[in-house]
């Protein structure tokens, strides 16, 4: 095991997430929860979604009955954990919407916590209602680099929080904002042994 030595551990650090800069962006707020305004450059999400593709286990494309202006990210059935309050439906950690730009992650609630306080996302609205787990998140797309390495930390801490026990992915990861940073910026990320 590396030097985090469990989930628990990597996510005990994200009191450590910065603070975002300037407000929040307004979301409309129902059973399709969406960020309405500050979306940053396009190019920054879709270099985001490139990335978290490209993680080992990870599936991405449409819903089953979704549409192309979204992509959604599932784990391999093999590697999922068997808890279903981790998932936003079915195996899925995670979703982002192309029309109204808007990013969901499910994530552990005490990071949940952090990235809501610190200005990084908001709770699903349908979380409320019991429709979705708790820590679906609404995460707020990145307007920069920074931004865009924060939001890659959330991923990762989503994507570990999806994975079984045996299947957590550390790899050569260190902290950035307490949730994860990858050290070398070439893909892909070795699985821990």
């Amino acid at each position: 095991m590396d030097k985090f030595g469990s989930a628990p551990n990597l996510i005990s650090i994200s009191p450590s997430l910065p603070k975002r800069r300037g407000k929040r962006p307004a979301t409309i707020r129902g059973p399709l929860h969406v960020q309405c305004l500050d979306h940053g450059d396009d190019r920054a999400l879709h270099h985001l979604i490139d990335k978290v593709t490209a993680w080992p286990n990870v599936e991405a494309g449409p819903l089953p009955v979704g549409s192309a202006d979204l992509v959604s990210f599932q784990v391999g059935e093999d590697v999922a954990t068997d808890d279903p309050s981790v998932f936003i439906t079915g195996r899925e950690f995670g979703r982002v919407l192309f029309n109204a730009p808007t990013i969901y992650l499910t994530l552990p609630l005490s990071c949940a916590h952090w990235a809501v306080v610190r200005g990084w996302a908001e709770p699903h609205f349908s979380s409320s209602f019991g429709l979705v787990p708790p820590g679906v998140m609404v995460v707020y797309t990145p307007r920069d680099e920074h931004e865009a390495a924060v939001c890659q930390s959330l991923f990762w801490v989503s994507y570990n929080f999806s994975l079984s026990e045996t299947s957590k992915s550390f790899g050569d990861w260190e902290p950035l904002y307490g949730v994860g940073r990858h050290r070398n910026i070439r893909e892909p990320i070795a699985m821990a042994q």
